[in-house]
């Protein structure tokens, strides 16, 4: 019986267009240099990027992230043009997506969050997503220090919050993400595509 849902924010809950990100950063080159530490498969994980990997589980400060990136940018370029080409990705959250979310909690569902997320992203999802405010348990790694698909994050989880993992719907759109899922004993969930809120609605609502 499902008690509790567990979302993953970037490509789940959240929209994302990754390549708004990468154009901006690299508009932001000479043409001589290229900002090789972020790349596309980092920014969706850090699976490909040491950079964003140390930023995403907080062992870098946005300060030494931001400072990285105006090293392979063009003369002049500016903190707040970095910040806002790493922020350009960011679509949020559709309104179906809201209402899913309000349903759920309406009809006594615990939500909980666990993202593999920064300091900026994490600014910026709690002043444009106001909904997450409600959730049960917010779950980041730059916070958490651990990044999925670390099993260490699914058990920090389920101690911290009391909730029993086959008793709880994780839902994610990585697939190692999913299969950690599983072997922590989490009922899951693979997102290819959104419709994934008719499946959820249908099944708890």
């Amino acid at each position: 019986m499902t008690k509790n849902l567990l979302f993953d924010l970037g490509g789940v809950l959240i929209d994302l267009d990754v390549q708004r990100s990468l154009n901006a950063m690299h508009a932001l080159t000479d043409g001589r240099h290229a900002v090789t530490q972020v790349t596309a498969d980092g920014l969706l994980g850090g699976h490909d990027s040491e950079l964003i990997n140390l930023y995403q589980t907080g062992d870098i400060t946005t300060d030494e992230f931001i400072g990285t990136i105006l090293r392979a940018c063009k003369k002049g370029t500016t903190r707040a043009e970095v910040e806002a080409a790493w922020f350009a990705m960011l679509l949020g959250i559709k309104e179906d997506k809201r209402t899913l979310l309000k349903r759920l909690k309406d009809k006594g569902y615990g939500i909980y969050i666990l993202s593999n997320i920064n300091e900026l992203h994490v600014e910026w999802v709690l002043e444009h997503c106001p909904e997450l405010q409600s959730a049960d348990g917010l779950f980041f790694s730059n916070e958490i220090h651990l990044s999925k698909p670390d099993p260490r994050c699914y058990s920090h989880v389920l101690e911290h919050t009391g909730i029993r993992a086959d008793e709880t719907l994780y839902i994610d759109d990585l697939r190692p993400n999913i299969e950690a899922g599983l072997k922590a004993g989490f009922r899951c969930m693979h997102v290819t595509d959104d419709k994934w809120t008719e499946t959820v609605a249908k099944e708890l609502l």
